[in-house]
Formats: C-alpha cells, sequence, structure tokens
C-alpha cells in the first residue's frame, strides 16, 4: 500500500525534487521574514486582524512546505443540479453518488474517491463525515478526489433561485439535521485544487462564488460546464463574470457528465472533450506537476495574505503619516515654548554667568605677577558674601554647580518644569490634537495614552523631561564656557597681558630704586618720603582692575549669542520626546508595519517573477499582490 506521506520517487522524479527544494529554500526565507513581520505586529487593531489571518494561513504554508509529495487533493464543488455528482462517477468510471434526479440535495455527506493502493491515513476522513469509495478508474489513479457537500441548499429547505443575490439566503434556514456548508467548510481546507462546476442556469450562484471565494486562496481551481448536450455554451460569459470575482481563467471545459458516466460505465471511449478534462488532470495533477501545483498554491497563498494585509494598510497610510507629521508638529511647538523660556532665563541671569566665568579664568591662570594679583582680589572677595544662583530654579542650580533637585507627583511636578516654558495645560492641548490624528489612524489605548496624563505617567514623564534638560543645559554652560575659556588660554594673551601689568611693577619699582641708589646714595638728594609709594600702589591696583576687566571683558563679549546658539541646538536634545514618547512610538511602530510589509511585497512579486511558470489550464485568484 502507497505511503502518501513519504511515498518513493520515481527514478524520473529525482531532478524535479531537487529542483522543488530550491525553489522552496527561496520560499522558506520569504515565509520566515512573514513571520517574523507578523510576530513584531504592535498592538494596533489592523495589525491584530493581520495577524488572526496569518494562523491560519501559517498552517498551510508549512504544510505545503512538507507534503511535497503527497497526492493532491482535488474538491469538486457546485450547486445543486449543476450535474457535479455525475462528472464525479464519470471520472470515477462507476455509479458512485447518486445523481440529481434521484434526490435533492444529492450530495449531503462528502464522498471521498480513491485508488486502492492510495493510503488515507493523513486525511480527516471522520471528522468531515465523509464515505470513502476505491475506485480503479485512471482519471483518479494518482489523485483523491472529493465530491463535496452542495453549498446552495438545505434538505427540508426550499431550493435556491439561480444567480440568488445574498436576499434569497433568508429562504434557506439551516436546520440540525442538515449542514451541508457546515461539513463545505470542512472539506475545502483539506483540498489543494477546487474543481468548480456550474451549468448554463447556476454559473452565477452567489452562495457557490462565497465558498470558492472564500477557499479559494493558495488553491489553483479547474473550471467546468456541464450539461454541454442541453445547455447553451456560456463559458465566455461566465469567464467574464470570474473575472469580475477575481479569478484568472485561462481556460474552462465543457462536458456533459451524463454521457460520460454512462460512458464510463459501459466501458467506451470517453467524448473527446471529456478526454481533454482527463488529460488535463493527469498533466496538471500529477507527478511533478502536483509539486508546482503545491508550490504555486503557497506562493498564491503568500501573495494573497499580503493583498488582504494591503487591505488593511490602504486607508490607514495616510493617517499614520499625518499622526507622524503631527507627532513633529507639536514637538516643535512645545519645543519653541522651551527655547524662549531657556533663552529668556540664561539671558537673566548674568550675575551667575559672570561669576562662573570669573572663577573659571582663575582658577585656571598661573604663574606671573598678574595671576597673582587675580588670585588675590579672589581671595579679598571671599570676605563677602554673594548670591551665585537665581534662586532654587534649574538653570540657577545648573549655574551654582547645585544637582538638580528631585521630581514631586501632581501639580507640583509641573511647576517643576513650568521655567522650561512647558505646562499641563499646553502638553494637554498638544496630546488632545495627537488623540483624534491617531484615532484616524485607528490607534487607542494601550499603543497611545490620554491626553492628561495620571499622576504616576507624570512624576516619571516630568522627571525624565528634566534629567534630560539638566545633562543638556550642563553640558552646554560647560561647552560654552570651555569656548569662551579657550580665548584667554593662549600664550599671545596671556603674556600680552602679563607684560602690561608686570611692566607697570617694573616701573614703579625701578624709579624707587633709582631714587635710592642714584638720587639718595650717589647724588645725595633726599628721598620722596612715603607719598610716592602710595600713589604707585593705588595706581598699581586701578591698572591690575583695568586688566582685569579687560579680559573678564573679552571673555564675555557675545555671550547673548552663545546662548542663542546653544537654545538653537535645543530640537537635536529631544527634550520634549517623554511628553509625547507614545504617539512617537506608535506612529513609529505602525510605519514600520507597513514599510516592512511593502518590503515583503517587492520579496514576493520578485519571487514570483523567478518562479514564473509556463502557461497552464489551472486557474487560481490574482496573483499581484499591489
Amino acid at each position: 500500500m502507497k505511503n502518501n506521506d513519504h511515498p518513493d520517487p520515481h527514478p524520473l522524479d529525482l531532478a524535479s525534487m531537487v529542483d522543488n527544494r530550491a525553489d522552496f529554500s527561496t520560499f522558506n526565507e520569504l515565509v520566515e521574514s512573514l513571520k517574523h513581520w507578523i510576530h513584531s505586529a504592535p498592538q494596533w487593531p489592523p495589525a491584530q486582524r493581520i495577524t488572526g489571518q496569518w494562523e491560519q494561513v501559517e498552517l498551510r504554508l508549512d504544510r505545503a512546505r512538507l507534503e511535497l509529495s503527497r497526492v493532491l487533493v482535488v474538491g469538486v464543488i457546485g450547486g445543486t443540479g449543476t450535474g457535479k455528482s455525475t462528472l464525479v462517477n464519470a471520472l470515477a468510471g462507476c455509479n458512485i453518488s447518486p445523481a440529481g434526479d434521484v434526490a435533492r440535495p444529492t450530495t449531503i455527506h462528502p464522498v471521498v474517491v480513491v485508488a486502492r493502493d492510495v493510503d488515507l491515513s493523513w486525511l480527516p476522513v471522520d471528522a468531515m463525515q465523509a464515505r470513502v469509495v476505491h475506485s480503479d478508474s485512471a482519471a483518479i489513479a494518482n489523485i483523491v478526489l472529493i465530491d463535496c457537500p452542495d453549498p446552495d441548499t438545505q434538505a427540508d429547505c426550499v431550493d435556491q433561485p439561480a444567480g440568488g443575490s445574498p436576499a434569497d439566503r433568508s429562504q434557506t434556514q439551516p436546520t440540525d439535521s442538515n449542514h451541508n456548508r457546515d461539513l463545505l467548510e470542512k472539506v475545502l481546507p483539506v483540498c489543494d485544487v477546487l474543481l468548480l462546476v456550474a451549468t448554463a442556469q447556476k454559473y452565477r450562484s452567489w452562495i457557490v462564488a462565497r465558498e470558492v471565494a472564500m477557499f479559494a486562496p493558495g488553491r489553483p481551481l479547474l473550471f467546468v460546464q456541464t450539461h454541454a448536450s442541453r445547455d447553451p455554451d456560456i463559458r465566455e460569459d461566465w469567464r467574464r463574470e470570474l473575472q469580475s470575482q477575481g479569478f484568472v481563467v485561462p481556460h474552462i471545459f465543457r462536458v456533459d457528465a451524463l454521457q460520460a458516466a454512462q460512458r464510463a460505465a459501459a466501458l467506451l471511449e470517453p467524448e473527446p472533450e471529456f478526454k481533454e478534462l482527463v488529460t488535463a488532470i493527469d498533466a496538471e495533477l500529477v507527478g511533478r506537476a502536483a509539486r508546482r501545483v503545491r508550490r504555486t498554491g503557497a506562493l498564491d497563498l503568500a501573495g494573497w495574505f499580503l493583498l488582504q494585509s494591503r487591505g488593511q494598510f490602504a486607508e490607514l497610510g495616510d493617517a499614520v503619516a499625518q499622526l507622524a507629521a503631527g507627532v513633529q508638529v507639536q514637538r516643535a511647538r512645545l519645543e519653541a515654548l522651551a527655547a524662549r523660556a531657556i533663552e529668556a532665563r540664561l539671558r537673566s541671569s548674568r550675575s551667575s554667568w559672570q561669576c562662573v566665568l570669573t572663577e573659571e579664568v582663575i582658577d585656571r591662570w598661573h604663574g606671573g605677577l598678574f595671576p597673582l594679583f587675580l588670585h588675590a582680589l579672589a581671595a579679598i572677595g571671599s570676605f563677602w558674601p554673594r548670591m551665585r544662583s537665581v534662586g532654587g530654579s534649574l538653570i540657577g542650580r545648573i549655574l551654582s554647580g547645585q544637582a538638580v533637585a528631585p521630581v514631586a507627583t501632581g501639580h507640583a511636578a509641573w511647576a517643576a518644569i513650568e521655567e522650561l516654558g512647558i505646562n499641563e495645560a499646553e502638553v494637554e492641548q498638544s496630546r488632545s490634537i495627537l488623540i483624534g490624528q491617531a484615532a484616524r489612524a485607528r490607534i487607542f489605548e494601550p499603543l497611545v495614552g490620554r491626553a492628561r496624563l495620571d499622576a504616576s505617567s507624570v512624576q516619571i514623564t516630568v522627571g525624565t523631561l528634566l534629567e534630560r534638560s539638566g545633562a543638556w543645559l550642563a553640558t552646554g554652560i560647560e561647552r560654552l564656557v570651555n569656548e569662551r575659556r579657550g580665548r584667554i588660554d593662549s600664550a599671545l594673551v596671556r603674556g600680552a597681558f602679563e607684560v602690561l601689568f608686570s611692566g607697570l611693577v617694573v616701573a614703579v619699582l625701578g624709579r624707587a630704586a633709582w631714587n635710592f641708589f642714584i638720587g639718595h646714595l650717589w647724588f645725595g638728594r633726599s628721598l620722596e618720603g612715603a607719598g610716592f609709594l602710595l600713589e604707585a600702589f593705588v595706581w598699581l591696583i586701578l591698572w591690575g582692575l583695568l586688566l582685569r576687566w579687560l579680559v573678564l571683558l573679552r571673555v564675555r563679549t557675545g555671550l547673548d549669542r552663545d546662548i542663542r546658539a546653544l537654545v538653537n541646538r535645543l530640537p537635536s536634545a529631544r527634550l520634549i520626546d517623554p511628553l509625547l514618547s507614545d504617539f512617537a512610538e506608535a506612529a513609529a511602530a505602525t510605519s514600520e508595519f507597513v514599510k516592512q510589509r511593502d518590503s515583503l511585497d517587492h520579496d514576493w512579486t520578485a519571487l514570483a517573477k523567478e518562479l514564473s511558470e509556463p502557461s497552464s489550464e489551472l486557474g487560481r485568484l490574482h496573483r499581484e499582490p499591489s
């Protein structure tokens, strides 16, 4: 008996199996990328719906990759009275299903037709409530044929009119004893190929179209018009109908199922039309073609899934982009408020700036009479108390070298950042605008928060904002001070001031030495007394103060310009991000999710072109996901 899970390959098929595995290696990469994409889905309703669809798609894709050599299962589906069961009888070579002229609905339970040497242990026969029939017909020697329950009728109910509309469904109410559609929806998932049967009266049945459209993704189709001897040829009209539903229809077979069944039962040569159908089944569904069908079906299924995902995001792409742009706009608005407030605070803190700059200059200037003079003035000035900060503000603490105060809760937390130009009302206004934009993109909690932050969120958010602001201001002020200190750190500048100050000292000492040694000792003149030395000392102090003022003037010139340059770098510091982080992260996550889908779309298109097949008589849903 054949084991269809791992059958022994025919020697002629070894090469095709190698080729098939090579094809699936690339396809496996695509599937793994799809899995990674799905697992990275944010808590976004459209993404969650796609994740729900993926669960069933993933099972089919994995099964297609693992069951490369299993025989194909062909599900025969059609409305009541289309000759579906009669066609199955013709393919099986014997009467295994009652025809529609005996009882309707004809097929209540599925009928599985299989060759005698095929193992069906992998097929859920019991779950489908199916009856298994063995046949020696050559037409089904290498496939499993299932006569599916009629989808458009229920027993003990009136028949659906041909070409019915959704309104007609109210005429058909399911009962406990009759559940054709329920059984059909258990049978179709195990089918690899669908054989759709229709007549001139039934080819527009919306119920059949609904079932086919539901299960067609990833499943090739054969289209057959029956009752050829008594119905007009409606293949062109049916083709247009199928194409309008999104199907690719390369060929529609037209047979007379009743005559074919009678000739098969009488062991007569089949008619050319029926023989063409049998030949197509053998050419398209057996051997190497079976593996090709499974591969292309899996590829089509992946393409259909990407197409469905694109449909979920098609109307939301612009909304997500608007949310991302809205975050930038609100961030810029809050940054502008903060920049104005910080610049005003820094300009009003000139006394603190002067203290910081003066101390930096004096602390780093050593060696020489002028540095000695500067340090002496600093030591004398230390005896007088002075204010180094502007109260307990953030900028005042940073300028005075103090640590940032811890953040309180509630309104006290908002008060802590008011000097930065940010208050609760401004933040709530920005967040309210972003909530409206997020709603248009179907982004809700927990992906984004509310307009008004709760107490715990306020403490964390404001704390992060103060920490960032303190670090940025401290770094910026330190850089600014270093740049200004560098203006007098050169040897030339220091030497010039040293020469100017020391020159006066040398002049005073030289004059005093001349008076004593030359005028008094050599020429005998009387000494000038202490008045000269006092006057010289006063002028020396005044000269030193003038030089000190010139040094500090050089350091302080352009301070407003540097403060403005520091404030202009505020956007790059991303200080405002904690206030809008949930919206920024949501916009980034959803945008990246959509971007990854587009990348997968591109990969799928490239793979579809690489694995494109020659012309086939099998139909399918349109492949192109974009």
